[in-house]
């Protein structure tokens, strides 16, 4: 177990649905952006169009509402950069296209460290997307970001160059171990979520900040702090590879 104390200089952030990133790992942006400049990209890999109970509102409606809502949430937790890569709600497939898309923004944006949902369960069950989303993620640093052999197209045609990412943290984790003291951040997490205003009907910012408070201190006292958000952590060591010389 570690309580996390030096955050990445950069993140791209992969997250299936507008509002998960922020219910995994807002209050972590939102600590690392003002207290170590940490910029973060966030990457929507569905439109969100399925996320809704009101058989009036069209899905192209719904898309576009949930487009304005994930920048409003952005905007609150400090993170300028958000990137819509528009694929259906509960359509995300482990394609081709997929990985290239996230290989390309590794290459674009060059992170050190990417945050998306933990595709692996064993006692639990999850959304297809978050696994998809979760799995391309992980297979596009690890395997392909890194290596000119891997669409080399992104390389010749556009100008970008291999990227390795340093390390992976993954929320919604059946064996988190580590953990950021977001102590003081919940709040900004709980109103980055309230901007999600439709998926959050009936739900007032007091209650939600007040159950988040009883996740994060949970989390908070497995960490030996008052509140923090749970990850679990993989190193990218690819051996051969010099890390240094890849991304300088």
């Amino acid at each position: 177990m570690e309580v996390l104390t030096e955050p990445p200089r950069s993140a791209l952030v992969v997250t299936p649905h507008p509002d998960d990133a922020e219910g995994g790992c807002g209050a972590t942006m939102a600590k690392w952006v003002r207290e170590a400049g940490t910029h973060f990209v966030v990457v929507l890999c569905t439109n969100g169009n399925k996320g809704t109970g009101d058989r009036e509102m069209s899905p192209e409606v719904l898309a576009a509402t949930r487009e304005v809502e994930q920048r409003e949430a952005s905007a609150v937790l400090g993170v300028k950069d958000v990137v819509f890569l528009a694929h259906p709600d509960g359509g995300l497939e482990e394609t081709r296209e997929f990985q290239g898309q996230v290989v390309r923004l590794i290459r674009l944006y060059k992170p050190e460290a990417i945050f998306c949902i933990d595709p692996y369960r064993s006692i639990s069950h999850t959304h297809r997307d978050h696994r998809m989303s979760g799995q391309v993620a992980l297979d596009a640093a690890y395997s392909y970001a890194w290596s000119h052999l891997h669409f080399p197209e992104q390389i010749t045609e556009e100008g970008l160059e291999p990227h390795q990412v340093r390390e992976a943290f993954l929320w919604g984790s059946e064996s988190p171990d580590v953990f950021v003291d977001v102590s003081g951040y919940l709040e900004s997490k709980a109103e980055s979520l309230s901007k999600h205003a439709s998926q959050m009907r009936g739900r007032p910012t007091t209650d939600r900040l007040e159950r988040m408070k009883g996740w994060a201190g949970r989390a908070g006292e497995t960490a030996g702090v008052s509140y923090a958000e749970a990850f679990r952590h993989i190193r990218f060591d690819l051996g051969t590879l010099d890390w240094q010389l890849l991304n300088s």
